[in-house]
């Protein structure tokens, strides 16, 4: 299982860097930075194509955090109305002039993704948010293909196994997410029914 898979990751190259760092920045469960790591010892680029790769990946990478980014500004209306109006704006305030940088010092953190939600929340203007994402992701992305391109098989081989398990727990997520919403659709189906049965009775 895990030669196939190094094998099918081989054979995708620089798009399977460039795809499972899509994949993170989106803030799905996906371990991007394992991912990364194991490029670098797949990919076994010279400093030059290192750095090339680390900045097409860091460009890709920037480009799909603007999804929860984008995400972050429509919601921003319904956490107003849940929470004081003062408090939603204290805390924009202060990510603004103290918190900016933090959009860059957590990228290579597995918060930093869920940063971009506040970041839309907040406001942030767009030009800065992507600016401090790519500052944040690129060296973060050099020192991951360096790393794994000074690894050996072994480690790659435990690092997979670790993504084994991130699948797994994706595929299980998505299996109860599948049954709980079809089951939800047909309550929702039950009780329209019988809302409608109930004003056919009264009328």
């Amino acid at each position: 299982m895990l030669e196939f898979l190094i094998q099918f990751l081989k054979e995708l190259g620089i798009w399977g860097l460039l795809i499972s760092n899509a994949l993170e920045a989106s803030s799905l469960p996906f371990p991007g930075g394992m991912m990364t790591l194991t490029y670098g010892y797949l990919l076994n680029a010279s400093i030059i194509e290192m750095v090339g790769f680390a900045f097409l990946t860091s460009v890709i990478y920037t480009i799909f955090s603007f999804i929860p980014y984008g995400i972050g500004l429509k919601v921003k209306d319904k956490v107003e109305k849940k929470l004081k109006k003062k408090k939603v704006e204290r805390v924009q305030k202060w990510f603004r002039k103290c918190g900016s940088w933090s959009i860059a010092i957590t990228r290579p953190l597995g918060v930093g993704n869920y940063v971009s939600y506040v970041s839309g929340m907040s406001k942030v203007k767009a030009w800065i948010f992507a600016v401090l994402t790519f500052v944040g992701i690129f060296p973060w992305t050099i020192a991951m293909l360096w790393i794994g391109k000074n690894g050996n098989i072994k480690s790659v081989q435990a690092i997979f196994g670790s993504i084994q398990k991130y699948v797994f727990l994706i595929l299980i997520v998505a299996v109860i997410g599948f049954i709980g919403y079809h089951y939800y659709q047909k309550r929702c189906k039950i009780e329209h029914k019988k809302q409608v049965i109930n004003t056919d009775q009264t009328s």
